[in-house]
């Protein structure tokens, strides 16, 4: 009896063997590294490390805030915005955010505050083996170049993300510069205050001060352009509320957030370059904000 116990024993480890193991691939770890929040990690695609990971489906990653400044997990892109998919909302340096992915597919994702900053998750069907050369760079350049073209930046609170569109610079034209004001939800905030400035090789080709938009969305028209050069956007938010009101204005008071037009990436393409959320000031009335970085 002993005999025949020992040996089903062995044949049940037996057969266990000949299972294909996925427990490796039931959580996997992206740590968001030192140095993220400024740009140049997407040069060398460290951003998030791995900046693409692929996994079974009913696995789980884990991503660890190992920089000084506060970052998302957000997923969607900088051109289309967040796809409402997950979202870790503001984490901060030594935190961790989770996702569980049931579904299989290509999940992207990146920061909202440091929108250079961009990854992916890859689900699998459980038991398919992964390929890395199913995603070669010339499919993912192809990607980015043929997306919407645009970039979404979020205040410092996570209350107001800034959609800065615009058209591709060219010498002797005008630009046309679009700004859109959504909650975190994608809905259009009403009643924003706001300032804009356009500059192009630090020369001024737009600024308006003192500015309300009614219904979330609005466009300007610059100054004929000097040259093919990006152009560089700024918008600093006053506060939220009627125009005449501006005691009880509310949302982040003061904070800029700018945007760079790079024709380069693919047309009228927007990446960020830089992006200055400043500290909350005081905005008095009839003053001007001036940013203290």
């Amino acid at each position: 009896m002993k005999t025949i116990a020992i040996g089903s024993i062995l044949a049940i480890f037996a057969v266990m063997a000949t299972v294909p193991a996925f427990a490796d691939h039931v959580t996997v770890e992206v740590s968001v590294p030192a140095g993220s929040s400024t740009p140049g990690c997407e040069t060398t695609n460290e951003c998030y490390i791995p900046a693409e990971v692929t996994i079974d489906a009913g696995s789980e990653v884990v991503w660890s805030n190992d920089d000084s400044a506060s970052h998302t997990v957000t997923s969607g892109t900088p051109n289309d915005g967040p796809d409402g998919i997950f979202d870790s909302s503001l984490f901060l340096s030594g935190q961790t955010f989770s996702h569980m992915f049931e579904e299989e597919g290509e999940f992207p994702y990146f920061c909202l505050v440091h929108p250079w900053m961009q990854g992916t998750v890859i689900v699998q069907a459980v038991g398919e083996e992964h390929t890395d050369e199913e995603h070669t760079d010339e499919e993912t350049t192809d990607d980015h170049a043929h997306g919407e073209h645009g970039a979404m930046v979020m205040s410092q609170d996570g209350s107001v993300m800034v959609h800065i569109d615009s058209d591709e610079p060219a010498e002797g034209a005008e630009s046309m510069v679009s700004v859109e004001f959504v909650d975190a939800d994608g809905n259009p905030i009403e009643h924003v205050n706001f300032e804009i400035t356009v500059t192009q090789d630090d020369n001024e080709v737009l600024a308006e001060t003192s500015q309300h938009v009614h219904s979330g969305v609005t466009e300007y028209t610059t100054a004929a352009l000097s040259s093919d050069s990006p152009l560089d956007v700024q918008v600093t938010i006053l506060g939220i509320g009627l125009p005449d009101d501006e005691a009880n204005w509310t949302g982040p008071m003061g904070e800029t957030v700018s945007a760079q037009v790079v024709p380069e990436f693919g047309p009228l393409a927007m990446i960020i370059l830089a992006v200055a959320i400043v500290s909350i000031v005081v905005v008095t009335a009839r003053s001007k904000v001036i940013p203290r970085l």
